[in-house]
């Protein structure tokens, strides 16, 4: 299941509240240009943005950041982030520093410098001093209408809210979302639009207060609302299922699922899996790539940020529509997401991960370590301790890395498999508390 995540690097202005807010941070903590930055500049501002926000920000984080490592594509820092930067150079949080009044002026109007006119008495053509003088005029009052503060200036979000009228249910479940404000939208309706978190619709505008979205595997969806190319909220939609259930899809078709059964009993730890002939009754074209997703999703009392999960996984042998085996696993927490792919070494570029606001792609980074080839089986260890993430296979560390926003509780996982896979053993427990899914 190979979803993509949105960055907020669409909008060129994006980038140039954040420049103006590393240029403000290296005039706090130096005199040295950031161009002139070290390791070591960007290891002291880790550990002073620690101190005084109390997040934690590594250097390479930071580096991406202040444009010190380059990437195909400028990064552009998830809110938490952002909120962190501003609070350091004191403001309460993001909005507030790029909403800032005296600094709009300083960025949205244009430099108009106007000088004095002294008439030259001894100019021979009168009309020329006049014809300067209209234009000397003019370009006054365009200074002044274009800097007299406008209620537009400053998009008022605040009190303008996406809400899912019935969160929670079953598949297939339609979501109905409204797009609710305190006060008048600032702008109309259809500049706002919804980001539904299944990965397979794209956003969509509202063309009045309201919209519909059609889920149709189980899981616990982040659905984002958007003001043009900028997030100003979200909202969750939580499909639980019975024990473990099987969903079929084919790749590149966003509009049919299929329920395909289950073969195996989760509570004697026997193999869970489904067989193809299974799957093609169901409807799924075994003949093109396809996925089969078994999910298990409902509440539970093991924290998102201290776990670990062990499980044999299978994936599958060679056939017609598979050519990279791959296993994706999710695991949903109350607030956000830990998902990651492990594909055949010679298929990393399609890999990816998330865990909570840390995000990689294999198609813009080297995530060769999480190449490996399991349709022999192999045994899986992902472990997080206190947001920091490691991950195993057969007894041997593969990658780590860590997070700074919090997950709340596990609320269900998703293992999907390319063709026909299988797992086994499945164990899911709280590191402080030892409570099991």
């Amino acid at each position: 299941m190979t979803n993509k995540h949105s960055e907020h690097a669409e909008n060129s202005s994006f980038f140039q509240q954040l420049d103006i807010c590393c240029q403000k941070i290296a005039g706090l903590i130096g005199e040295k240009q950031i161009s002139e930055w070290t390791n070591s500049d960007y290891i002291n501002l880790s550990r002073l943005l620690s101190r005084k926000t109390k997040i934690r920000l590594s250097e390479s984080t930071l580096k991406r950041i202040f444009g010190k490592s380059k990437t195909s594509e400028r990064y552009y820092p998830q809110k938490a982030t952002r909120d962190a930067l501003a609070q350091f150079i004191g403001y309460e949080n993001w909005d507030k520093f790029e909403f800032r009044d005296t600094d709009q002026v300083e960025l949205q109007v244009p430099n108009i410098k106007t000088r004095e006119y002294t008439p030259n008495m001894q100019a021979k053509n009168r009309a020329t001093w006049l014809v300067s003088s209209v234009f000397l005029g003019i370009a006054f009052l365009l200074a002044i209408i274009v800097l007299k503060p406008t209620d537009k200036e400053v998009p008022p979000f605040e009190g303008i809210q996406l809400m899912c009228v019935n969160p929670d249910g079953i598949t297939p479940h339609s979501a109905i979302f409204k797009l609710v404000a305190e006060k008048n939208l600032p702008d109309s309706a259809d500049q706002f639009s919804i980001e539904f978190g299944d990965g397979r619709t794209k956003r969509q505008r509202f063309t009045s207060n309201m919209l519909n979205h059609y889920y149709e595997v189980p899981g616990r969806y982040y659905p984002l609302l958007f003001y043009k190319n900028r997030v100003i909220d979200t909202a969750y939609v939580y499909l639980q299922t019975k024990d473990w259930s099987v969903t079929g899809y084919n790749l590149y078709d966003t509009t049919r699922v299929y329920p395909v059964p289950v073969r195996g009993d989760i509570g004697s730890h026997e193999t869970i899996a489904a067989s193809a002939n299974d799957a093609f009754r169901a409807g799924v074209d075994t003949l093109k790539t396809f996925f089969l997703a078994f999910s298990n999703v409902k509440p539970t009392n093991i924290s998102a940020d201290n776990f670990e999960l062990s499980v044999e996984l299978k994936t599958s042998a060679n056939r017609a529509g598979v050519r990279c085996s791959q296993v994706n696993v999710t695991l949903y927490g109350e607030k956000d997401r830990h998902y990651f792919s492990i594909m055949k070494p010679e298929c990393t570029v399609w890999t990816s991960y998330q865990f909570s606001e840390n995000r990689k792609d294999g198609s813009k980074y080297d995530l060769r370590a999480f190449g490996h080839d399991l349709s022999n089986s192999g045994l899986l260890k992902f472990q997080v301790r206190d947001k920091k993430v490691t991950l195993f296979i057969d007894g041997r560390e593969l990658y780590n890395t860590q997070y700074n926003n919090p997950m709340g509780n596990v609320m269900g996982i998703n293992i999907a498999f390319s063709g026909i896979g299988e797992f086994k053993n499945f164990q899911l427990k709280d590191l402080k508390t030892g409570n099991q899914f």
